[in-house]
């Protein structure tokens, strides 16, 4: 049986489930289940105790469900994406290969292969102390003290000059550093056929 309550604890009460009740994400059919929810608690009776517990316990079950869910969703974006990498992939090497030309068509589908900037992979940590010379930038931060300029700290870091071990690499590539590689790369974008078929 519930204990006694004054109306100033009544009134304290229905401020308490009225911040309860004010998240956004509630819609009215579930605000009007959590006060049902509030107001059972009240009367301290184990049955309804019981019945709320239940709703928590149905709750995790649904949580727990969607959890398997999303991760069979994830599961198969990861798959998707994997597969249309690797079909995007054979298109490019087709077209390195000279197997295609650059502009692809089909009798639906149309494709634009172009070459883009190169990728550098500088394998920087296996430089030598001359290769790093002539190819490496050095950054130094020095932080002073606005008030009397007195400096607080120095910090310098090196690290390659891409763009010149890029430009090295595509005009000279004996004087790149032997561990640095260039990888060319191309671009496909894909529409629905605009172009016309040419010849018989």
């Amino acid at each position: 049986m519930a204990d006694p309550l004054t109306y100033v604890m009544l009134l304290q009460n229905s401020h308490y489930a009225e911040l309860l009740l004010a998240e956004d994400q509630l819609d009215d059919d579930e605000k009007k289940e959590l006060t049902h929810i509030w107001d059972a608690l009240k009367t301290r009776q184990e049955s309804k105790f019981d019945a709320i517990i239940s709703l928590i316990k149905e709750c995790d079950k649904q949580i727990e469900h969607l959890n398997k869910e999303v991760e069979e969703v994830k599961a198969n974006k990861n798959h998707w994406e994997n597969k249309r990498k690797c079909i995007i992939n054979i298109i490019k090497v087709a077209y390195e290969k000279d197997l295609i030309d650059s502009k692809p068509t089909g009798d639906r589908y149309q494709a634009t292969i172009k070459p883009v900037k190169s990728r550098v992979i500088d394998n920087y940590d296996c430089w030598s102390d001359e290769e790093k010379q002539n190819f490496a930038l050095l950054k130094k931060t020095t932080i002073t003290r606005i008030l009397d300029s007195e400096i607080v700290g120095n910090h310098q870091e090196e690290f390659p000059d891409k763009e010149k071990l890029r430009e090295t690499l595509e005009t000279e590539p004996e004087k790149a550093p032997v561990v640095s590689q260039l990888v060319k790369r191309v671009s496909l974008t894909y529409s629905l056929r605009k172009r016309i078929k040419k010849g018989v």
